[in-house]
């Protein structure tokens, strides 16, 4: 499989991984690896997070997307 940015760009390498949001070939220079919580439902719907996190591999367009600022004035003016 290879680096979908990198055939974008017109160049060719070879994936390391498939981006976990979007699915697309992600080599080295245009992945990353986040930590990604591990939580579990415990009683009364109350979610708790657990001491050790898992790893995500994500592309950079599905990495900046899934960390913007949640900003609520902003989801009002769409609405």
């Amino acid at each position: 499989m290879k680096c979908f940015d990198c055939s974008i760009q017109g160049c060719a390498a070879d994936a390391l991984g498939i981006c976990h949001h979007c699915s697309a070939g992600v080599c080295e220079s245009h992945g990353s690896f986040v930590s990604d919580p591990v939580t579990m439902q415990a009683i009364v719907n109350r979610t708790v997070v657990l001491p050790k996190k898992a790893r995500v591999l994500l592309c950079r367009t599905c990495q900046e997307a899934l960390g913007q600022p949640h900003n609520p004035e902003a989801e009002a003016e769409t609405k």
